[in-house]
Order: C-alpha cells, then sequence, then structure tokens
C-alpha cells in the first residue's frame, strides 16, 4: 500500500507542478542574453554575443549549449528554455522520492512529502519558468546527492555523482562547491568503512575527465579563468567601504526573506531534527551529511555575494531541496517516536504539505499581481520581472529592421530588446563587457548590479544608439521633449533624442525615448520625434 500511496503522491505533486508553473510562465530578460549566445553558436559557430568579441557574458554554459542545440533543429529557445526546465524539475521530484526511499530503508508514503513540497513552492514553481538553467543545475545537484547517498550501500554510484558533478560545475559555477561538499561527504563513508577502491578514485577521474578539458577550453577561448559576470559582481574595489558591508546586510536579508516566504522559519527545529538523526555510515547518515554541509557552503556563499536580484529565491534553489528533505526527515522521526500508529503520521503529512500549499498560493497569487512591482531592497517582483522583460522584447521587435551591421548600442538590460532587435552592443553593467567589468569600481551594492560604466568610458565605444539614457511615457509634446537627466553628456557629442510609438509597452507608457548619433539620420517605422 506504502508503494502504490508513493506513486500516487509522485503523480499528484507532478501535476501541481506542472499547474503551478503555468501560473507564472514566463521568460526573464538575463535569460535572453543566453538565447544571443545561443543564437550566435547555432548560426555562426561562436559563442559571443557580439560576433567576433569573445567576452563570456554568461555563467551557464551547459544551458546555452543545450539550448543552441535545440536551435539548429529549428525549436526556439522561449519554447525549449520552459520544457527543459519543466523536465528536469519534474525528475528532480523523481529523484528526491529515490533519495527518501533510501534514506527510510524503504518505499514509504513519507518519500513522497518533499516533492509535494516542492511542487507546490512558489519559488520552485516560478524558476521551472523564467528561461534560466536553474532546474537544470538543481537537478545535477539532486542527481550527484542521489549518487553519494547510494554510493555507501552500491559503490559504483560515485561513478554517476562524479559526472553529474561536473556537468553542475559546467552549468552553474556553484557546482564546483557543490563539488567539494559531496566529494566530502563521500570521503566521510570511506573512511569510516575503511575502504577506499578503484572505484572511488573512478569517480574523481570522471569529474576530472568531463570539468577539465571544458575548463582548459575556455580559458583559451575567453582568456580569463572566470567568467565575465564573475568580475563585473564579485571582484573590483568598492568605490566606498560601506558598500561591502550594505552588500553582506543585503544577503543575509535575502536569506531571511526565502526563511520567511518559505515558511522554514517555522519549521526549522523539524529541518534540523532531520540533518542530525540518523546512524552513522548508512545512506540517511550520507544524506543528513550532505544536506548540512550544502547548507553550510551555501549560505555563506549566498551572503558574501549580497544574494540576488530576482524575487523568489532562484539562487538558492539547492536549498530547497535541503529544506524539503531536512523537514520530512525530522516529521516522519518525531511522529515515529511519538506513535506508531499511521493516523497521525497521516495526519502530519497533511497538516505540513496543506499548511504550506495554502501559504505558498497567496505567494504565488501576490509575487504576480499586476501592479507589483516595487522592489524589496532590491529584489524585484517576478510581476516586475515579467513586465520589464515583455516590454524590452517589444522594443527590440519594433526596432528590429531599424539597425545596420555597423550599429554599435549601449543598453541597460542586455537581454530581451538586443536579442529581438539583433543588435550589437554591450550593457552598462558589464555583463558582456570587458573594459567595464575590469576597469569599472564596484560602486553599488546590489547583487548583479554593483557595476556602473561611466559616460567616459561608454564613450570611447563610440556607439550609435544609447539605449541606457532613456524614458518611457506617454505621448510627448514636440515643443518640449522628454527630460534625459544623462541626456546632456551625450548631446554634446553629437547626439540627439529619438522618440518610438510603441503601441505593446504596458507598464509606463507607449511611447520609447533614447539618444541616437545626428549623423546617423534614423529612418525607423514608428518614430514619432
Amino acid at each position: 500500500m506504502s508503494v502504490r500511496a508513493r506513486w500516487l503522491l509522485l503523480g499528484i505533486a507532478a501535476v501541481i507542478l506542472v499547474v503551478h508553473t503555468f501560473a507564472y510562465n514566463f521568460v526573464t530578460d538575463d535569460a535572453y542574453i543566453s538565447f544571443v549566445y545561443s543564437r550566435n553558436l547555432a548560426e555562426h559557430g561562436e559563442l559571443t554575443f557580439n560576433l567576433g568579441q569573445y567576452v563570456e557574458g554568461y555563467t551557464n554554459f551547459l544551458w546555452t549549449v543545450l539550448l543552441a542545440g535545440f536551435m539548429k533543429l529549428g525549436i526556439e529557445p522561449e519554447v525549449s528554455c520552459r520544457v527543459l526546465a519543466l523536465v528536469c524539475s519534474l525528475v528532480t521530484l523523481w529523484l528526491v522520492t529515490r533519495i527518501m526511499d533510501r534514506a527510510l530503508g524503504r518505499p514509504s508514503a513519507w518519500s513522497a512529502v518533499p516533492s509535494l513540497l516542492l511542487a507546490c513552492s512558489s519559488g520552485f514553481a516560478c524558476w521551472t519558468s523564467g528561461g534560466l538553467e536553474t532546474q537544470l543545475f538543481t537537478m545535477l545537484v539532486v542527481v550527484a546527492l542521489d549518487g553519494v547517498t547510494s554510493a555507501v550501500d552500491s559503490p559504483r554510484a560515485i561513478l554517476r555523482t562524479g559526472v553529474a558533478l561536473a556537468l553542475s560545475a559546467m552549468t552553474r559555477p556553484e557546482g564546483l562547491l557543490v563539488a567539494a561538499v559531496f566529494g566530502t561527504v563521500h570521503l566521510a563513508t570511506i573512511i569510516g568503512r575503511k575502504r577506499l577502491a578503484l572505484v572511488d578514485l573512478a569517480g574523481a577521474a570522471l569529474f576530472l575527465v568531463v570539468w577539465a578539458p571544458w575548463f582548459y577550453w575556455r580559458y583559451r577561448y575567453y582568456g580569463y579563468p572566470f567568467p565575465n559576470t564573475y568580475y563585473v559582481k564579485a571582484s573590483g574595489p568598492w568605490s566606498s567601504p560601506r558598500l561591502e558591508h550594505e552588500m553582506l546586510n543585503n544577503g543575509t536579508y535575502y536569506l531571511w526573506v526565502w526563511l520567511k516566504q518559505t515558511k522554514l522559519v517555522f519549521v526549522a527545529p523539524l529541518a534540523l531534527l532531520g540533518m542530525v538523526v540518523g546512524r552513522v555510515r548508512t545512506p540517511r547518515f550520507a544524506l543528513a551529511l550532505a544536506l548540512i554541509l550544502l547548507a553550510g557552503v551555501y549560505v555563506p556563499y549566498t551572503i558574501s555575494v549580497g544574494g540576488d536580484f530576482m524575487g523568489l529565491h532562484r539562487f538558492v534553489m539547492p536549498l530547497f531541496v535541503v529544506a524539503a528533505l531536512a523537514v520530512t526527515l525530522g516529521l516522519e522521526w518525531l511522529v515515529g517516536v511519538i506513535t506508531p500508529s499511521a493516523s497521525p503520521r497521516i495526519a502530519a503529512c497533511v497538516l505540513l504539505v496543506g499548511g504550506f500549499a495554502a501559504s505558498q498560493v497567496l505567494l504565488t497569487r501576490e509575487s504576480i499581481r499586476w501592479g507589483n512591482f516595487a522592489n524589496d531592497r532590491g529584489i524585484d517582483t517576478p510581476a516586475f520581472l515579467i513586465v520589464y522583460t515583455e516590454d524590452r522584447a517589444a522594443i527590440g521587435r519594433a526596432m528590429a529592421g531599424c539597425f545596420r551591421d555597423d550599429d554599435f548600442s549601449i543598453v541597460g538590460g542586455a537581454g530581451a530588446q538586443p536579442y529581438f532587435a539583433r543588435m550589437r552592443g554591450i550593457d552598462v553593467f558589464g555583463l558582456v563587457s570587458e573594459r567595464i567589468a575590469h576597469e569599472e569600481p564596484r560602486m553599488r551594492a546590489r547583487a548583479g548590479h554593483t557595476k556602473f560604466a561611466s559616460d567616459r568610458l561608454l564613450a570611447e565605444y563610440d556607439p550609435t544608439f544609447v539605449f541606457s539614457c532613456y524614458a518611457i511615457g506617454g505621448k510627448p509634446n514636440p515643443a518640449s521633449p522628454p527630460s534625459l537627466p544623462c541626456g546632456g553628456f551625450w548631446k554634446a557629442r553629437g547626439y540627439e533624442q529619438a522618440t518610438m510609438f510603441v503601441p505593446e509597452l504596458r507598464q509606463q507608457g507607449k511611447y520609447y525615448t533614447f539618444l541616437v548619433k545626428k549623423t546617423r539620420k534614423l529612418e525607423c517605422p514608428g518614430r514619432v520625434l
């Protein structure tokens, strides 16, 4: 009965996740940065943002290459990214159930509880959508977690762990931290058994065989040991000493919001109990140790980089799995100590999942509510991320036929607008600019936006268009065009304002004003000024 109940609950979790994900059903602006790289790889064989400029402005190599492969097959990344992420999330639900089976020592209805919690989670559903590599990375981490817990009884399982960890490190830079954690867990289990077999060395060797050639290639291709985004977000001097402290405060606040919105703050004792209960040198012990170390590494790492600017916690998605497993293990043990009867166990599960689901329904509704655009100490809501991306995509589509091959643009967001307009350029935050990443100081304590290029540096690019200096609003008066606070610098250097009518704009108005070189003599359908 327990086995059938487990499969039934897992099926229910899968249905809940699909429905929950479609409540979001969006692609965020940052995803389109990868899409530009994917398109250039598929169409030109170059993994670049601007053809001929080798700057690693992405941190998700495996995801970007997968999307490029689907583009070669004629499948647009806006479609493939959502399907791939959903498949990865569903696989994660299944893997988490397997891990629970192993930790409990038997198939059980309890095993499906973490999957139900993940399916109900607003953050897990949101970033199953969104278009980013989040769920591919999470799935690979969970594959490795499944392998390292299974290796306690089945040594050959460490082979798939090595491969999964290598692929995770090729998907997100944090994959190396996860590899260190799971390597430590495996060492703890084999040292306790006084066993160092050839298969253990083979697991490490497989990691290096997959990861090292890729790392060597990307170092030769781009010229730096870390992605350009690392130098933008986490390196360089601060323009003011207070900013470093503010960044740490923002990272701490980011984690606090995660604890509140996931309600983990209320069940933290259960999670702690679930991570410490388990006999030494058993799969449950290996799992508990992995959860403890993964949380112990992820928490300070997240604080140190200031968290993330996107709401619902995509940056700590592996911790969603840690929490779901730990809370379930803790509750299962506690109820088992109190009573062997089945009824209290069922009631405890229903109370846990039902209460969490109710809270997440409210969170999901609020997170995508139209008008919920204000950020929370630099953390943007999904509602804002959605409308921001849709508006930039509308601008890109409206101007797609207006660019020449030698045009060069400065943009704010390097995502949807350049993707749909097929334009060359860089962003003011430096994600796709080597010079901004390496020459500018960190001047903002907002995750992902710590650097902002000076007008002096941007002018050295001799851009045709300056889209980072813009205004969106209602129909302008020709006698009194919109004022651009940053316009004086550029107008003194031969630029003029131009205004486009973009009927698809939703958030602030239908008229988009930016700067363009006077000598360009821009003629573009929809231009009104």
